[in-house]
């Protein structure tokens, strides 16, 4: 893993070939790698929408369209779910992918969590994560349309559902425990603990040394506060309240993190597991990675009934770069 300024990439990535991945969202930092990158060397650039999205992203869909004329296409728009991004995202990539020389950069800063870890899911299967390379910038600032004590980034649950090829294993002999990363979304963490009313939960706070910034640190732990509040004064029968930090830049740190405080609670032997993540997509990335290495880890997503289309985020200056091999 590597942090460099954005103005950096176009001769960091100088000489790569292969497949460019970027996420379309309602974000304006959805863009931000795409118009730094050196395209002119890319084979493949393919725009993802996120399912249900295109009333919210056809802004940055044309202007993805306008930056990258000739060599592009765009998948997801209009999707009804999951699986049709999905099935339209490998039908896209596969030819290419069946080269044992191609390679793959994702900018995973604009996908929705679970599209995230379904493509992390779907390249696992596919023997291609050692041929993959993560991009994330990171926001200078979030709710930029509130200020400080109205911070919000969506309201409202539409639905929680276990995520696309991360079902788990969950057996009635066992209790449950549910593990939520926090982000900045109380409502959300709320209405999981309430969905699920599990007999014990952890909730994580992202590291202050590996959070994108003192700041976003400082506002994560009154969300953790918050959410550890809540899961105190609820009766939903959650007996007992665990806490731990994890990464917020590495994944593979937030993998090893999440397994090891895993094992500290009994292991997978002793309870059935959900994880909730809510932090940055790196951290998700690694839930997925925990996931994918103990498969009766179940991770579930909170899918949001409204977006602060208007005041989301602002881009960073800086680009972490993740390659998965």
């Amino acid at each position: 893993m590597s942090k460099i300024m954005l103005n950096q990439l176009a001769a960091e990535f100088s000489d790569f070939r292969g497949g460019l991945l970027i996420g379309l969202g309602f974000d304006p930092r959805c863009l931000t790698v795409l118009s730094h990158f050196p395209k002119e060397n890319v084979d493949k650039i393919i725009g993802v929408s996120n399912a249900g999205w295109s009333s919210l992203n056809q802004g940055n869909i044309d202007k993805f369209r306008q930056m990258v004329a000739g060599k592009h296409s765009v998948i997801g728009q209009g999707a009804k779910n999951i699986i049709e991004v999905t099935d339209q995202l490998m039908m896209e990539l596969w030819p290419a992918l069946s080269e044992p020389s191609f390679k793959l950069i994702i900018d995973v800063t604009s996908l929705s969590h679970e599209l995230l870890i379904v493509i992390i899911g779907m390249l696992h299967k596919l023997n291609v994560l050692n041929r993959t390379t993560l991009l994330y910038v990171g926001a200078f600032g979030y709710s930029t349309n509130t200020n400080s004590d109205a911070m919000w980034l969506s309201r409202g649950i539409k639905d929680i559902r276990s995520v696309l090829g991360f079902p788990g294993v969950m057996l009635p002999s066992k209790k449950l425990h549910l593990i939520i990363l926090t982000g900045f979304e109380v409502e959300r963490a709320a209405g999981v603990i309430l969905r699920y009313e599990p007999s014990s939960v952890s909730i994580g706070l992202g590291d202050k040394e590996k959070s994108i910034s003192s700041i976003h640190h400082d506002k994560n732990k009154e969300f953790f506060s918050r959410i550890s509040e809540f899961a105190s004064n609820q009766n939903a029968g959650t007996d007992q309240i665990f806490q731990f930090t994890f990464s917020c830049v590495s994944p593979s740190e937030t993998k090893d993190e999440l397994l090891g405080h895993i094992q500290k609670l009994g292991g997978v032997e002793k309870k059935n597991f959900i994880v909730c993540p809510l932090n940055t997509k790196l951290s998700t990335v690694g839930v997925a990675l925990a996931a994918i290495h103990n498969q009766e880890i179940q991770i579930c997503y909170a899918e949001p009934e409204e977006y602060n289309t208007e005041g989301y985020a602002t881009p960073g200056n800086e680009v972490t770069i993740v390659s998965l091999s």
